[in-house]
């Protein structure tokens, strides 16, 4: 059994190397064709420009394309290759030339458990942004998140555009059906959260399409148009500003500088990180960081500060008496190859999440506010591949898997995963530098609120709660007690023992957002303040984070965006005809 498990895991390693090799040369082959048949011009002009073709860029591109307004979609990375639509794969994906791979600077109260102290942020660089490399889970939150933002967000959100694909599981584990009959036993509600956006829990729902990935990128194809001029591998490095107006994108492609001006807006929908970089870059953003580079100031606005980001701890906490999650029979069993290619079902159609659910924490006396805790429940655990995957792409570091993960290998461990949903933690995104090609210096400030730790302790103790059910305990459901390194000198399980762990394991959850908050520094229309024609379109703007996985609010933006824009269109084409009116009927023509 032993010698198979391990020639198992020769065999994860070699396809592994050969997929990453596979997306190396595909990445290779794509760079040199647009190369041989570069036809960018400089100096063209269109109706709008989007820098950035993610979950809101994409989609709100095609949008506005749709009316036969002229749109350049900027994306800095290239077109995605076949293969990497099989939402298993989604771990493998970071950390390769689709990823922007950015690494927050050390943190001072957390990430304790990671390699230098530092978290390590997946962010997509490729057509369809950050959905490309995602977990695919599409989860709509609690009313409550969208009360402050507009009037009609609540519609918007629950109104599925029909070119975004929802699916149910295709396919999931013993452990999905066996944790929703434990929370059951605990009188939570098991439903469709989505449609009642309301706390409960439910098997999770995918962006995928016929057991694929679908991201945001496929809405180009949809309803492909002439107006719409899609450029990959051009990287935005400086608004155009003249005087408050924003005239224009310059941009970098393959070394060559070329210019791209717009008539009604420039959007930028980059993404929490890239997207306050750029307006730093162009002279908006804090007076004394940008006096600090040398960079002239044009606005002064609190841009790149307000980040925040959910927080995720307990990776391989419980542990069971057999296998209930996914494990490396199903992914290597021919069948399950089958499966996917000709019906698109299947282990393969796991992005690796089952159960979603939010719920109050006992610390949140008023219960008909929005929740504040999240509880994701992943069928494997971070010492399923020996290290090879999972540890590379959070940033484990040694010292820590070899002593805590390294030891689970046989054993039957899965991740729930306790998610802090609303930190008080604040932290920012600032400028390296004045050169476009720096890396930016991200710093989320992690559990620099007392509180956030607090809550996560209570998402911690939930979770006592739910290994002690009936349903739990027949299939010997238990913390792993193993201490977890540096947390030794406490007792398990206590107090001062889950702090010490959420401060060594504090984990990314994929969701940034802020750095350019609704409010300070775009306005409801999400035009930047003090500025014309240049918008902000992305999870940067978010008043606050929903209450789950962001990527279905920012589809929604991105939509919401598109109907504004739109309307604005209607008022304009409405005003000149009735100034077209007034002129030859009142004879009041303006000179």
């Amino acid at each position: 059994m032993l010698i198979f498990m391990k020639s198992i895991f020769v065999l994860l390693c070699k396809i592994t190397t050969i997929f990453v090799f596979y997306i190396n040369f595909a990445y290779m082959l794509d760079v040199y064709f647009q190369w041989l048949f570069n036809g960018v011009r400089d100096m063209q002009q269109y109706d709008y420009i989007v820098v950035g073709a993610g979950s809101a860029g994409a989609i709100l591109a095609a949008r506005l394309a749709e009316d036969g307004d002229s749109v350049l979609l900027l994306e800095a990375g290239g077109a995605a290759p076949p293969f990497l639509d099989i939402p298993l794969l989604a771990p493998v994906i970071q950390r390769t030339t689709y990823d922007w791979q950015y690494i927050t600077v050390p943190q001072q109260y957390a990430c304790k458990g990671l390699i230098n102290n530092q978290s390590r942020w997946p962010r997509g660089k490729v057509l369809g942004g950050t959905s490309r490399l995602n977990y695919m889970a599409y989860v709509l939150g609690h009313k409550l998140d969208y009360e402050k933002w507009f009037p009609d967000f609540i519609e918007s959100v629950a109104e599925n555009d029909e070119s975004v694909s929802i699916s149910e599981l295709r396919w999931n584990s013993d452990l999905a059906d066996i944790i929703l009959k434990a929370l059951k036993e605990l009188n939570y509600n098991v439903g469709d959260m989505n449609s009642e956006l309301d706390t409960g829990f439910m098997k999770v729902q995918l962006t995928m399409e016929n057991g694929r990935r679908w991201s945001s990128d496929k809405v180009l194809c949809q309803k492909p148009t002439h107006t719409l001029t899609v450029l990959t591998h051009a990287r935005a490095s400086k608004i155009l500003v003249n005087m408050d107006k924003a005239e224009g994108i310059e941009f970098v492609k393959f070394n060559n500088k070329y210019t791209a001006m717009a008539k009604k807006a420039v959007v930028l929908s980059a993404g929490a990180i890239e997207s306050p970089k750029l307006l730093m870059l162009s002279g908006i953003g804090p007076r004394k960081h940008l006096e600090d580079l040398g960079i002239g100031v044009i606005n002064d606005l609190p841009v790149g500060q307000n980040l925040v980001d959910h927080i995720l701890t307990g990776l391989d906490l419980v542990m069971f008496n057999a296998s209930l999650g996914l494990n490396v029979y199903d992914i290597f069993n021919p069948m399950s190859a089958i499966k996917y290619f000709l019906f698109g079902e299947g282990p393969w159609t796991s992005s690796g999440i089952e159960v979603v659910g939010t719920f109050h924490s006992t610390l949140q006396t008023n219960k008909s506010a929005a929740p504040d805790l999240q509880l994701m429940v992943l069928p494997l655990g971070t010492s399923r591949d020996t290290g090879f995957i999972l540890k590379k792409a959070i940033g484990i570091s040694d010292e820590v898997y070899s002593n805590y993960f390294a030891p689970l290998l046989y054993k039957n461990t899965v991740t729930i995963a306790p998610i802090l949903l609303h930190p008080k933690s604040r932290g920012e995104v600032r400028l390296r530098s004045g050169d476009p090609f720096d890396e930016p210096l991200i710093d989320p400030k992690y559990l620099s609120n007392e509180n956030d730790i607090d809550t996560l302790i209570e998402g911690l103790y939930f979770i006592k709660t739910l290994l002690e059910t009936d349903v739990l305990r027949a299939h010997g459901a238990s913390f792993n007690e193993n201490p977890f390194p540096g947390c030794e000198n406490e007792i398990f399980a206590s107090r001062e023992y889950w702090k010490c762990y959420i401060q060594h394991l504090t984990l990314t959850s994929y969701h940034p957002g802020g750095t350019c908050r609704m409010g300070d520094v775009v306005d409801a229309s999400f035009r930047v303040h003090n500025m014309k024609n240049l918008y902000v379109v992305d999870a940067s703007v978010l008043l606050s984070l929903p209450s789950g996985n962001i990527n279905a609010a920012v589809i929604a933006l991105a939509q919401k965006a598109a109907r504004m824009f739109k309307d604005k269109k209607v008022r304009e084409i409405k005003k000149r005809y009735k100034s077209y009116n007034a002129c030859y009927v009142f004879h009041v023509c303006e000179m």
